[in-house]
Parts: structure tokens; sequence; C-alpha cells
């Protein structure tokens, strides 16, 4: 079976066989389209492959900066682009997520989790194929980057505030960008998806008190004990709490992908760099490896100290 809709690799009347046809001298007969046997010239006009997915315009956006330009350098440029798109399916199902808590569709909301943890396990996929490069390498090239940083990732800061991680600093990070500026501010002021996740169990009869639905969300949510004691109940009755729980699963493994994402990241800034300070004045690998440890959803990671054989407390 094709794994594109566009059908690569798929035979020319799109069905598929066990094996793989032969050639006469034994190797194995291509099994991408013919052009002469299965496609009509395009139309002019007419949407194409490339039209769609934009594609010259894609590969015309990988402009190194080093003189003369290092080989290494386009690995760097695309694994980062890369990252920023994946970073935007992110932001589109963080929405969808909230979209559907907020019309009271917990399991279609749960469906989109399956969706980001897969691609937060792209994410850490990803971080080998950076490591094939050495760090005799990149340092032939980097000072060329001055100073760009990845701290500058806007659509990453943004993830971060929807996450909960809500910290108004950054907004300095982005320098003259004003629009960047101005989608950092909404989103920091914006509820998290854990506080969409917290007026959804409202809704759904747990005591969520109502200061903590109306606190104030350009601050971050540090956790309230009055939370944990309402999920105690949703943890000793899975069965009759099912969709509730089973989001608050999705979330906690959110939260520990994100810190797998951030361990493994550290460790190739590490090993590329060393302890020296970022390209945009950053301390490098010393912030990141604070950051590991940080976590998003404390409710969810506190209500485990109750899971014990005692007395329930509900």
């Amino acid at each position: 079976m094709s794994g594109c809709p566009f059908g690569h690799g798929g035979g020319s009347d799109g069905k598929t066989s066990g094996e793989q046809p032969r050639s006469q001298g034994g190797g194995a007969v291509p099994t991408g389209h013919d052009p002469d046997k299965s496609a009509a010239p395009v139309p002019a006009g007419k949407l194409t492959y490339g039209s769609y997915l934009k594609v010259p315009e894609l590969l015309s956006l990988q402009q190194e900066q080093s003189r003369p330009v290092h080989h290494d350098e386009l690995l760097f440029i695309i694994s980062h682009q890369v990252y920023e798109l994946w970073f935007k399916q992110m932001l589109h199902e963080m929405r969808g997520v909230c979209g559907y808590l907020d019309e009271g569709r917990p399991l279609r909301a749960a469906a989109l989790f399956d969706r980001l943890h897969g691609i937060q396990n792209l994410l850490i996929q990803q971080i080998p194929v950076l490591e094939t490069m050495f760090s005799v390498d990149f340092a032939q090239f980097r000072d060329h980057l001055r100073p760009a940083s990845g701290f500058q990732s806007v659509q990453f800061r943004l993830m971060e505030f929807m996450a909960g991680h809500k910290n108004a600093k950054v907004l300095g990070l982005v320098g003259e960008d004003e629009d960047a500026r101005a989608q950092m501010a909404s989103a920091l002021a914006a509820p998290t998806m854990y506080d969409h996740l917290l007026r959804f169990m409202g809704k759904a009869g747990l005591a969520i008190p109502g200061d903590v639905l109306a606190r104030d969300f350009t601050q971050k949510y540090e956790g309230d004990e009055r939370v944990v004691q309402a999920l105690l109940p949703v943890y000793h009755d899975t069965e009759r709490y099912y969709p509730i729980f089973r989001l608050c699963e999705h979330y906690l493994e959110f939260d520990e992908r994100l810190s797998l994402w951030r361990f493994h990241h550290v460790k190739m800034v590490e090993r590329m760099i060393g302890g020296l300070g970022g390209t945009g004045g950053s301390s490098g690998a010393k912030y990141l490896q604070s950051t590991v440890a940080n976590r998003l959803f404390a409710d969810l990671w506190s209500v485990r100290d109750h899971l014990g054989g005692g007395k329930r407390t509900y």
C-alpha cells in the first residue's frame, strides 16, 4: 500500500501486490508511476503536487550564511525549519483540544492528543539526525548564526504559553518584531490547555474552585490542593469518569514527552558546544538543563501521592 495520499510508490492502477515485480535481469522493477503509460499531461493552470505543496518555494528557503558554504549548514537549517513546521501543527492541535473541551467533546479532544504525542516522538527522533554533525564541523559555521538563537522561536514560546509555562520576560526575545510580540502577549493573557480542562471538569460536576477557574492567566499555574482533591474520584473510579481520566493521562503524557525532548535536546547541545554560551547571548546548555525538570500540570503529578492502598479521602 502506498504510504502517501499522493500515491508515491503505488502501481499505475493504484493497486498493490504482495511482492515487488522483478525485471528480466533479476532486479526489482521501480514501483513509481510510468509517466508514459499512466499519467496524462497536466493542463496549464491546474493544481499539481508541486503547486499544491509550494515545493519550489519551500526548497528555496534554505539559505546558508557561511562563506564558503559549509556542507553541514544545510542539515542545520532544514532540521530547524522542520521543527517550526511541526510546531505549527502542534499549535493547531492544541487549539483543537481547547475547542473540543469547550464544546463538551472530551473524546475528540483525546484523539487529538494521540496526534500530539506522535509529533512529540518525531521531534525527539529527529535529534540523532542532527547529531550526525560533528561538533568540529558545527563550529565552522556557528558564528555566522549570531545573534540568531532558538530562544527566539515564537512558535515554541506560543506552545509553552498554551501548555502553561507562562513567562512575560520572553516577550523581549523577539526584538523589534511587533507582530510576534503581539501574538505572544495575546497567548500570555489567554487560558492554557489546562485551564480549558479545569473548566470542562467543573461543568462535568467536579469540585473545581471558582477562584482557580477565574485566576490570572498571565501567571504560571502552580497547582492547588483543592483541585487535587477534586481529581481523586476520577482516579478512584476510572470507569465512571473514564473520558476525564483519559484526558488527564494525555495531559500528563504530553508533559512527560516534552521533558524527554528537553533532555535529549540539552544533551545534543552539550555534545555540540559544551559549556559555551548560546549564539543569542544565553548561557546555552546550562539554561536548557534548568528547564528539564519543569512540570506543567502540577495537580496531575500531585494526585499520584494520594493513590496508595490507604483510606480514600472523598
